[in-house]
């Protein structure tokens, strides 16, 4: 039990308080002059989008950079709805634009690795049909690449807000990761971004096996190659976070799953003699993190069987307390109404239920290629 808790101490608390002293000794701030502007494709992968490419593809083309130098590539994966016909109107008015279709579903990663293998750009971004950005963001990525060390940038990420448990709890959690990969990037041992939104240079690009995701991949293999991957604070990007219990389960499942799997398949980056900053971010902030469901159910199962004793009746009973405000949190929220303090009991307790079945799903060998 005592390792247990020791171990989900560490992850949420001590980890993060480690890299903040960390940074606050080891980081010093790089002046890098921006030079010659790189050329930019930016690759969408859409299935069935019909209700969003459109605005999609005006807020690309009103990125704040040169035209000249920006293609924007629809991919389209076996779409059966008018996305197609929405990005050929695009394409007609406006030669940035360009669509290519997959033969049938293919899925996400094989429909990336086709754009690519079309694409004329120094730099790749890659983004999300729901996702918008601000329109200096280009500008912003450009300038950091700048720094011939880094591989791959990642813009930060703003959810919409929804009244409700799951985002005001994901809300925060979603914030604390924020916060956790920015020290990781200062420190130079960041090794994942997220997909709605990332740029990597083209040379560093590997073709995504289609069962992992280009999120949880690409930062590895830039690792691998000794690039670094770096947070950029000034570059923003929105994003919608899931409205209902449902989706936010499913997609912590999925994303989970996805990226266990991903993160196993690179095995060298857990050497610590080779990549050693790496190495202790991506167990510390990833593999501990997906095992926490199983620590926390131990440390309760062996507080349960030593309730009996006067000196771990606190602990179980604290225990007790924590995950009844959850069960509260998710019957409030279940009935629609704002579960205010209680989401945070219940969000954290409904994403640990998303690691637990998503490391189980990993482990199990399933393989998700197509999903919504």
């Amino acid at each position: 039990m005592a390792s247990s808790v020791a171990a989900v101490i560490y992850t949420w608390m001590g980890y993060p308080t480690a890299l903040w002293l960390l940074r606050l000794v080891l980081t010093k701030e790089a002046c890098i002059a921006p030079d010659a502007a790189a050329t930019f494709s930016i690759i969408i992968a859409a299935h069935n989008e019909a209700e969003q490419i459109a605005s999609k593809l005006d807020d690309c083309l009103a990125l704040e950079y040169p035209e000249e130098r920006m293609e924007i590539m629809v991919v389209s994966d076996g779409s059966t709805d008018s996305t197609d016909q929405i990005v050929e109107a695009y394409a007609r008015r406006e030669p940035r634009v360009h669509l290519l279709r997959t033969p049938g579903r293919v899925g996400k990663s094989a429909a990336q690795n086709l754009a690519v293998r079309n694409a004329i750009g120094e730099i790749l971004l890659f983004t999300d049909s729901a996702s918008r950005m601000k329109p200096e963001a280009v500008q912003r990525i450009a300038d950091s690449f700048q720094d011939p060390s880094i591989g791959l940038i990642a813009p930060i990420v703003h959810f919409g807000k929804h009244a409700n448990a799951v985002s005001r709890g994901q809300g925060a959690y979603w914030r604390f990761e924020l916060w956790l990969r920015q020290m990781e990037s200062d420190l130079g041992i960041l090794a994942t971004a997220s997909g709605a939104a990332f740029a990597i240079r083209r040379q560093l690009f590997r073709e995504i096996a289609p069962h992992f995701g280009d999120d949880c991949v690409l930062p590895l293999d830039v690792c691998t190659q000794k690039f670094r991957v770096m947070q950029e604070a000034q570059a923003i990007v929105f994003d919608e976070m899931p409205h209902t219990i449902g989706d936010e389960l499913r997609t912590r499942v999925r994303m989970t799953a996805r990226s266990c799997a991903g993160t196993l398949s690179r095995p060298q980056l857990f050497n610590p003699l080779r990549f050693p900053g790496v190495a202790w971010g991506l167990v510390s902030h990833k593999i501990l993190r997906w095992m926490t469901p199983f620590f926390l159910a131990a440390a309760f199962l062996g507080n349960a069987l030593l309730a009996g004793r006067q000196i771990f009746q606190f602990a179980f009973f604290l225990q007790c307390c924590f995950y009844g405000a959850a069960l509260l949190g998710w019957r409030v929220s279940s009935e629609g109404r704002s579960a205010r303090l209680l989401g945070y009991p219940f969000a954290f307790c409904l994403a640990n239920l998303g690691f637990l079945l998503g490391t189980v799903r990993c482990m199990r060998g399933a393989r998700m290629v197509a999903y919504k």
